[in-house]
């Protein structure tokens, strides 16, 4: 009784977390297939680093030569001698009378024109009542005003004007060197390092590395409960969440303790106060202490007093005003015009020469300077200094030279890596739905996959067949079986292993493409489910084996 009691229990708990409810508002004549969402699962490739990188070190040892230099132990010098100046004579133009200016009278012109006076103006006379007139008398300017220059003359005088003769120049006076002596100490030896490798040092050490992880996943009992009252048996089988721990490998790995090292000793150390030179030596070299330097002595200029005519006050024009000739004329004017018709009277004119006069007006006429010829004594070249080179004095001394320091070559030993492939939950599942699918799904499938006799290797054309027909059935997030088959040549055994191997290629192809594992299922049923009566023992023609030589799949409940 107890028994029953907790098979009551167990199923009623299992059947509040996985309900075996059908689907709401089912349709006539189409299929459903209950689906637990799985959860996803996608491959994630670890690299651990087994053994890590390294330096290995060797030394080279430092290479010395002996050379021969020569050495100065007498600068080159210069020694200055005086080149004097050079003179000449030379003839040179002193103005004793500057250039001036005098002004030309140009006189006056006249010329004539005749000019039309009006002597009488129009007017208008009346039939009836006659106008009256009056002579007046007028002026007319038969000549106009005008004006004339008179000529100012210029102002000189006579000054006295200081000329050199003789330029001033310069005489150099030479001050000469001054030597002294420096002792040069210079490398007679140079010292290499030694060099020292300590090596690399490694320790032991391991890594953990989790290919699974821990999850959990739904079972179904294999007999339903004694107590279940629905026709359909897989109602009242039990359904547990079970664990499934996580899968683990182990990795030994080599760490790196401390990386390859070297230790440098210098070729001569004297820091501690030793009495050791490294290598020093010592030399003597004459050198300019003061360098030869030149004194200028300055010679003053001879001038010459002379006498020129310098223009104080240039000339200059003064103008006289000419005034006009006029002449006294008579005309007759209206007074009272007429008041009655009007006749026309045209007006009287005469004709009058006019006198038109052309100032006078000055042009300047240029006086040229009045020059005297006179001789000076002129430095054409100032004395200067003539350098003597002196040449250097050398030596030759012997010292050891590093051709080539102590080194250490290093080569790098990489580091030593592995792949571990684990598996990482990308999403998490467990929903229960119903979804709707094609009643032919839910029965197999032929896949026109044409194996090779003996083969379980996919060719092109069955990918393509996969492609076209399964993949997009696994797009709808539901579950397949994949089932393959063969036929009845061959033994049961060898049959179902090649059954198994086949199906297994359609999975493995199925998951490069994405699909995770979890919702395929494959199976192979070797030669156990013919199509037709060619079993063991029976003739049939090779077109009969191949309708048993085939693979297929089906819409299944996903777990």
């Amino acid at each position: 009784m107890k028994k029953v009691l907790l098979t009551i229990l167990s199923f009623v708990a299992c059947t509040a977390v996985f309900a075996q409810d059908l689907p709401t508002n089912p349709e006539p004549g189409k299929c459903y297939v209950r689906c637990v969402t799985p959860d996803v699962w996608v491959n994630q490739d670890v690299t651990v680093q087994v053994a890590p990188a390294y330096k290995k070190l060797s030394v080279v040892p430092a290479s010395y030569n002996t050379v021969t230099e020569e050495v100065i132990v007498q600068k080159a010098g210069t020694e200055l001698s005086v080149v004097p100046a050079k003179y000449e004579t030379q003839n040179f133009d002193v103005v004793v009378q500057e250039a001036s200016q005098k002004l030309e009278i140009i006189p006056s012109s006249v010329s004539y024109e005749e000019e039309t006076v009006v002597v009488q103006e129009a007017s208008q006379r009346l039939e009836v009542v006659p106008a009256v007139y009056e002579t007046r008398t007028f002026e007319v300017v038969t000549q106009p005003a005008t004006q004339r220059l008179e000529v100012i003359p210029a102002k000189y005088e006579t000054r006295e004007e200081t000329v050199v003769v003789q330029s001033a120049s310069q005489k150099l006076e030479v001050i000469p060197a001054v030597w002294g002596t420096q002792t040069i100490t210079y490398k007679k030896r140079e010292f290499g390092n030694t060099l020292k490798v300590v090596p690399a040092k490694f320790t032991s050490s391991y890594q953990v590395i989790e290919v699974k992880p821990a999850t959990a996943k739904w079972e179904m009992s294999d007999t339903p409960a004694a107590e279940c009252q629905s026709s359909d048996p897989n109602d009242c089988r039990y359904w547990c969440y079970k664990s499934v721990p996580a899968q683990n490998i182990t990795i030994n790995t080599t760490e790196l303790a401390s990386d390859a090292s070297v230790i440098t000793t210098p070729g001569c150390d004297n820091s501690n106060g030793g009495a050791d030179d490294c290598g020093m030596a010592t030399y003597t070299q004459k050198v300019i202490e003061t360098p030869a330097t030149t004194r200028v002595i300055d010679i003053p200029a001879v001038t010459k007093t002379v006498k020129k005519t310098v223009m104080v006050t240039p000339p200059t024009t003064r103008v006289i005003e000419v005034p006009a000739v006029t002449k006294t004329m008579e005309r007759v004017v209206m007074v009272t015009p007429p008041t009655t018709r009007v006749i026309d009277i045209p007006a009287v004119t005469k004709t009058v020469k006019k006198k038109i006069i052309t100032p006078e007006t000055t042009r300047v006429v240029a006086i040229p300077e009045v020059t005297q010829t006179m001789k000076r004594v002129v430095m054409s070249t100032p004395p200067t200094t003539r350098t003597i080179d002196i040449a250097e004095k050398r030596s030759t001394i012997k010292k050891t030279v590093l051709a080539s320091d102590a080194r250490v070559e290093e080569s790098v030993v990489p580091a030593v890596n592995k792949t571990v492939t684990k598996e990482v939950l990308q999403t998490k599942g467990g929903l229960t739905t119903w979804k709707e699918v094609d009643c032919k799904l839910v029965e197999y499938n032929d896949l026109n996959i044409n194996w090779n006799l003996g083969s379980a290797t996919l060719t092109p054309a069955a990918k393509a067949e996969i492609d076209a027909k399964l993949l997009p059935v696994l797009a709808d997030g539901v579950s397949v079986e994949i089932a393959s088959h063969t036929d009845s040549r061959g033994s049961k055994e060898s049959n179902r292993l090649l059954s198994e191997r086949r199906a297994q290629a359609v999975t493995n192809y199925l998951i490069s493409k994405g699909i995770n594992s979890s919702r395929i299922t494959s199976n192979g049923y070797g030669e156990s489910r013919l199509t037709n009566r060619c079993s063991d023992g029976v003739s049939c023609t090779e077109r009969e084996h191949l309708a048993n030589r085939r693979t297929q799949f089906r819409v299944i409940n996903s777990k």
